[in-house]
């Protein structure tokens, strides 16, 4: 996965990040760091991009601080947790782009940040966006386009927040091909893409409860509901 992003060697770090440097530097509480002990096995800064190595312009306001992309590497011993991993991850006070490797299979996040207004030198999590798993060794069409479509050179050189907000892009386009069979987005397929991903969840919820009823006429109910929102369901992906 990292080779498909084609950066300049200018911006090779290939550091090995320590545990014990997360645990030390960050405020993990214990879940957090028994999973950085127990699932993650090794994190490589892979590159770090700014003005220095690459033609591209920092951007910063009031409420943004792109002076930086850091690339990184995470390989872990289990696909559970990854979203918990990655918050940890997500320290590093940089706009990461961080690939998960567990094995042949590989996942992308990006998490927009904003500055803490409270304390102007750290980064917040705005949100959080994942591929779903990719197997390198059985890729679809749509796969290996998503894997072209990372090389740098098909994104905007203007400034990093631009870059970053193009590889979000790519992300999204590959999450809705999904449901679309094609890598296209608009502004309005991250919205749907969130929608989708709540009613999946509310409908998890309602099979649950429909297992545990016991009462006939609340079962009923809940079958009712559990029908409104998989019409809902299939109404939304028809947008994507």
């Amino acid at each position: 996965m990292i080779e498909n992003f084609n950066i300049p060697n200018s911006c090779k770090v290939g550091k090995k990040l320590f545990k014990k440097q997360f645990i030390e530097n960050f405020s993990l509480n214990i879940n957090e760091k028994k999973l950085l002990s127990e699932i993650v096995d090794s994190i490589t800064l892979e590159y770090l991009l700014n003005k220095d190595n690459i033609n591209i312009l920092p951007f910063t306001d009031e409420e943004k601080d792109y002076s930086e992309i850091a690339f990184v590497k995470v390989e872990i011993l289990s696909q559970d947790k990854l979203k918990q991993i990655s918050n940890i991850i997500q320290n590093i006070p940089y706009p990461l782009i961080v690939v998960f490797v567990y094995q042949d299979f590989i996942a992308l996040n990006l998490s927009p940040k904003r500055i803490n207004k409270a304390d102007s030198s750290k980064l917040v999590v705005e949100e959080s966006y994942f591929t779903n798993w990719v197997d390198t060794n059985n890729l679809s069409s749509l796969e290996e386009q998503f894997l072209e479509n990372l090389d740098i050179k098909r994104h905007p050189f203007t400034d990093f927040l631009s870059l970053y907000n193009s590889y979000l892009d790519k992300i999204i386009a590959f999450n809705a091909s999904e449901y679309s069979g094609i890598l296209s987005a608009n502004e309005k397929t991250k919205d749907t893409l969130n929608e989708i991903r709540s009613i999946e969840l509310t409908i998890e919820e309602l099979k649950s409860k429909i297992k545990k009823e016991t009462n006939f006429n609340d079962k009923v109910n809940l079958n009712v509901q559990l029908k409104k929102m998989n019409d809902n369901l299939d109404e939304l992906k028809g947008r994507i």
